[in-house]
């Protein structure tokens, strides 16, 4: 019995794929019609109607090369020369913390924001305050961060502070630190 309906399921299968190849075929070329093969230097044109125009500046702050070295020397955030991390990503060394000054263009202020962010107001500019990664009394990280995020006409201007508990000597107040790096900085960012 088993064998039989095997047979027919197999016949079956066999039936179909004839019938689908058959139809799917592609078809026979047309020794009639031949194809040229041409080449010009004529540029393409575009099938836009009007001409292309960047609407985004792709780099609207540069913080390595925006922000003055001497103001940076002078705020003690210098320990080595700012050096770029990814894209704009500015790497700046404090010694006993690191901070890291970044524009992004592709993410709005609102998006970034976690829930328990403090918004607040920097230099006349709409800010918000955030850890990252909050110390607490039962872990064992060894770094913790914390964010000062700037709203701008951009996107988002994040200034993240993040030091070592082990190693930082003296140890950082993060929140408080990095606010005041806020607002010392905040002649040199551009919003």
């Amino acid at each position: 019995m088993f064998t039989r309906i095997r047979l027919i399921g197999a016949v079956a299968a066999l039936i179909t794929a004839v019938v689908v190849g058959w139809h799917s075929a592609p078809p026979a070329p047309n020794p009639a019609r031949s194809v040229d093969l041409r080449s010009t230097a004529a540029p393409m044109e575009t099938t836009m109607k009007s001409p292309i125009v960047a609407t985004t500046d792709p780099s609207p702050f540069d913080p390595c090369k925006d922000m003055p070295l001497g103001a940076l020397q002078g705020l003690g955030l210098a320990f080595t020369p700012p050096e770029y991390e990814d894209g704009l990503r500015c790497h700046l060394d404090a010694g006993n913390y690191q901070m890291a000054v970044e524009p992004i263009i592709w993410r709005t202020y609102e998006k970034s924001l976690p829930p328990d962010a403090l918004e607040t107001t920097i230099g006349g500019h709409r800010a918000a305050t955030y850890w990252v990664v909050k110390p607490t009394y039962h872990n064992s990280y060894w770094f913790f961060s914390c964010m000062v995020a700037f709203k701008t006409s951009y996107g988002v201007l994040q200034q993240a502070l993040y030091y070592s508990a082990v190693y930082s000597n003296p140890e950082v107040d993060c929140p408080s630190t990095n606010l005041q790096r806020a607002n010392d900085l905040i002649p040199y960012y551009k919003f």
